[in-house]
């Protein structure tokens, strides 16, 4: 049964119209009659009928702005405005406003209007359909835990959702700038975004294309999914929808991991092998102290004392690689991390004045409490700190940069350099034990720093590029 309300002041019209209807398929309408502008209004918006026949003359109303009126209300059921005059700029106008159609009375007929009716009600369901998808894909658009984008056919982002805002949370306060920014520019290589687009243009959609996404001054592991919308849902104009999957947290968990059981796995050997060397060099000893007291030669005098400065090298090595290797007591105390940070510099001072090294310094203004070890922590930023002004010995506008903050209620420290960074292999070793690119260095106190911050249940975070720097982020 169609619903049908027929808007109509004038009673002899409301009639004829009631008659062809009747004629048509009376067993299929209930067909109610209004003649009262307000109550007209009042029914409309109840939306109990199927379709509204309006009268385009309606007291002192035109038909066009109740058309209009309803539909800035977000009235969407159908409404065909019957008129005693044709014009096609009316009509046109009565089509854009929202009519479903656009009927003359002296020239309707049974069959014409029981056509106009079914066409605008068959309208209406798809359009309804087209609006019940298209909010179900805005819901899954906007809800979505991972960034979602929208690209015009020049490869603008017009459309963003939460997540996008969440990720790149640089971006947050102007989303006109956003708006304004172009896909590529949030790529850190624009050889793999064009490599990207070439691929988009000869398949019309990309799946897990992996690569780094900036957001300002931090890099993104991300893997980004692209397809290129059907025309016929937005205009005939170019999208793109795009799907980025955040994989900075996954990468750095897995590295998180394989460091944890590399330097698990160092300490054991650590242990076993200082455990080797010292029965041995203690058999050395005594038996160099033996030597002492029955040699009289100057020569032999000479090589015992060689022997001994070098067995008691050996011997303090082991100390240094067992206490490395090894969990110690912590001697915790409440204390700032902010203090622990400047005291930390305090002790690279003289060597940042000596390179002449610009520092830049963003630490939060409110106090970051914590149970620490201050001392230990002392060495471990120390060890971070001099690695950074190491690495920057050859560069002419050093710069080091030091962060202190709370990042999602995390207290976080970053020390970054412009140095001469790490290749891929150094990153892979850089917490091995005796593994140092410097020539007299020991390599182990990176060892000893990450055995710090595992004892706070702390985690460190290295980046690293050639020629460009290195960035140490500690939680703790």
């Amino acid at each position: 049964m169609i619903k049908i309300l027929i808007i109509e002041d004038k009673k002899d019209d409301f009639y004829s119209i009631t008659r062809f209807l009747k004629e048509e398929n009376e067993a299929d309408y209930e067909i109610n009659w209004c003649c009262d502008f307000k109550l007209a209004e009042e029914e409309i918006l109840m939306e109990t009928h199927d379709v509204y026949l309006i009268d385009y003359f309606f007291g002192k109303k035109e038909g066009l702005a109740i058309v209009e009126r309803l539909r800035e209300r977000n009235f969407r059921k159908p409404i065909i405005l019957l008129t005693g005059n044709c014009s096609k700029d009316i009509e046109a106008k009565a089509i854009a406003l929202g009519a479903s159609d656009f009927l003359i009375k002296e020239e309707i007929k049974p069959e014409m209007l029981e056509r106009s009716i079914r066409y605008a009600l068959d309208r209406y369901k798809q359009q309804q359909f087209i609006r019940e998808q298209e909010q179900k894909y805005r819901n899954l658009f906007e809800l979505s835990v991972e960034p979602f984008l929208i690209l015009n056919e020049n490869f603008q982002i017009i459309e963003f959702n939460s997540s996008f805002l969440d990720v790149f949370d640089q971006l947050k306060p102007s989303n006109e700038q956003v708006n304004n920014l172009q896909f590529s520019e949030l790529f850190k290589s624009q050889e793999e975004y064009n490599s990207l687009k070439q691929h988009l243009e000869v398949e019309q959609a990309v799946k897990g294309f992996k690569t780094i996404l900036l957001n300002y001054d931090r890099d993104v592991v991300a893997s980004i999914s692209i397809a290129a919308l059907p025309k016929s849902q937005l205009s005939d104009k170019d999208f793109y929808h795009v799907a980025i999957s955040d994989l900075t947290k996954i990468m750095e968990q897995e590295q998180e991991l394989k460091r944890t059981e590399k330097h698990s796995m160092s300490g054991r050997m650590a242990r076993m092998i200082a455990h080797e060397i010292r029965n041995p060099l203690t058999n050395i000893r005594l038996a160099l102290g033996e030597l002492e007291s029955i040699t009289s030669n100057d020569d032999a005098v000479m090589l015992n004392q060689m022997i001994e400065r070098n067995t008691s090298r050996i011997s303090t090595l082991i100390d240094d690689l067992i206490k490395s290797a090894r969990p110690q007591e912590l001697t915790k105390e409440s204390v700032d991390l902010r203090m622990v940070v400047a005291e930390s510099l305090m002790l690279c001072q003289d060597r940042i004045e000596l390179l002449n090294i610009h520092l830049k310094k963003n630490i939060c203004d409110s106090p970051i409490i914590g149970e620490w070890d201050k001392e230990k922590l002392k060495i471990a930023f120390t060890n971070i700190i001099t690695n950074a002004i190491e690495a920057m010995e050859e560069v002419s506008t050093p710069v080091l940069t030091i962060i202190v903050n709370c990042f999602d209620d995390i207290p976080t420290v970053y020390i970054r350099d412009n140095g001469k960074g790490m290749d891929e292999e150094t990153l892979a070793n850089l917490f091995d034990p005796f593994f140092s690119n410097r020539k007299n260095g020991l390599g182990l106190g990176m060892t000893a720093t990450l055995n710090i911050i595992n004892m706070h249940e702390g985690k460190i975070y290295v980046r690293s590029e050639l020629g460009k720097g290195t960035e140490f982020r500690v939680e703790i």
